[in-house]
């Protein structure tokens, strides 16, 4: 068994990532393993439906088994989003090469700069940029151009590129064997809305949400099951929860605010305090917003809050590898798997919050969060369903 794994988000999967299966399976990969976030993505946002229909789409388009990336490393940021998948994957025992697009399109600069993240060079010039008033990403840009010049620097402008050098650097920091390949990012860039034979996922959600179901460059399974969704009245909605947000936000103190994921610089006054007054999620990010703060870390904070993450289980190590779906090929993974995974395996979450305080606390975290996402939608779910629904078998 040759064993590559890709840690996504898949909201939705399109034309662009199903050239990871082709080139896993041209280099060699019999079986291919997905990491893939829940209802919430590293962007702070909902996702355009729930897992169920993403873990699909990923089965009928060539992965063979998908877990969980639990709720406080997916909706995080970069460093921790890549930290996580590495982790589960290195703990899976089987997989040999973790797989991922980038701008740069191969891997030597980008170990460079990965090499470079811990560096007390790097850490100096990075401190003395934010002291400067610069934002954390031209301030650590200019410190990795002092030290390895301007070209290998800009490859941190590119929002691929800086996940690959993540996702190299959780290997590095974990002493993990994984092996590393990268394929050239194709098609529009990140957050484009240029028209293309590869469109940016920015874009398709734009189009989805405008009411545009199955819009060109969507993977077909994942046009399939986008329609099913609309038709089972689940496709999330963001301005259904729009003001359960802002009633969750009004109802929290400063001390409430102090105690998320990733909050620093006294940014919870200013949290508390804009809550306080916007009347829209658009207001309170443009309230907010500053040269300082990107929208991307704002809507992580703000998702944080409405879902009552605890900064402590954003710092903890994931407990558990949560089984999605698998096919004929995913049962050989976890056949392969049993007794060699690092961590607790299984499909049922229950069985897995069993296993200690901290993954209960996980799991109770993960069903509380799908309970909420589910306002967002048409028709909401009984709450409990994660702890319900059935593993996807393609």
């Amino acid at each position: 068994m040759k064993c590559f794994g890709v840690i996504a988000e898949w909201n939705p999967l399109h034309r662009g990532h199903l050239l990871l299966p082709e080139a896993a399976r041209a280099a060699g990969a019999s079986h291919l393993v997905g990491v893939m976030s829940g209802n919430f993505t590293e962007r702070g946002e909902p996702a355009l439906c729930p897992w169920r229909y993403r873990v699909r789409a990923a089965l009928q388009s060539g992965f063979d088994l998908v877990l969980q990336l639990p709720l406080p490393y997916a909706a995080a940021t970069a460093e921790r989003f890549a930290s996580g998948g590495v982790r589960m994957l290195t703990a899976l025992g089987v997989v040999d090469t973790v797989l991922f697009g980038s701008e740069a399109g191969e891997t030597a600069p980008l170990w460079e700069l990965a090499d470079l993240l811990d560096s007390p060079a790097l850490s100096e010039g990075l401190r003395a940029g934010l002291s400067a008033g610069l934002p954390f990403p031209m301030a650590r840009e200019r410190a990795a151009a002092a030290l390895l010049g301007e070209e290998r620097a800009a490859l941190l402008r590119e929002p691929n590129n800086i996940l690959a050098i993540e996702y190299l650097a959780a290997i590095r920091r974990q002493k993990s064997p994984l092996e590393a390949m990268t394929l050239r990012r194709a098609g529009a860039g990140h957050d484009s809305r240029r028209e293309d034979d590869y469109p940016s996922a920015s874009l398709l959600r734009e189009k989805i949400r405008a009411g545009e179901w199955t819009p060109p460059g969507l993977a077909p399974a994942m046009a399939e099951e986008l329609l099913k969704a609309k038709a089972a009245g689940e496709l999330f909605d963001p301005r259904l929860w729009e003001r359960p947000l802002l009633m969750k936000l009004r109802s929290m103190s400063e001390e409430d605010f102090a105690a998320l994921p990733d909050l620093s610089e006294g940014l919870e006054h200013r949290l508390y305090r804009e809550s306080r007054r916007a009347g829209s999620l658009g207001e309170l990010l443009s309230a907010l917003k500053t040269k300082r703060y990107s929208h991307a870390r704002l809507r992580r904070l703000l998702l944080s809050a409405a879902l009552s993450v605890p900064r402590e289980l954003a710092e903890t190590p994931i407990p558990y590898l949560r089984v999605l779906g698998f096919s004929d090929r995913g049962e050989e993974i976890l056949r392969a798997a049993k007794g060699r995974a690092a961590l607790p395996l299984s499909p049922s979450l229950a069985v897995l919050a069993r296993g200690s305080e901290t993954a209960e606390r996980f799991a109770r975290l993960e069903e509380r969060a799908t309970d909420l996402y589910y306002i967002g939608t048409e028709h909401p779910a009984p709450c409990g369903e994660e702890f319900t629904v059935p593993v996807i078998r393609v």
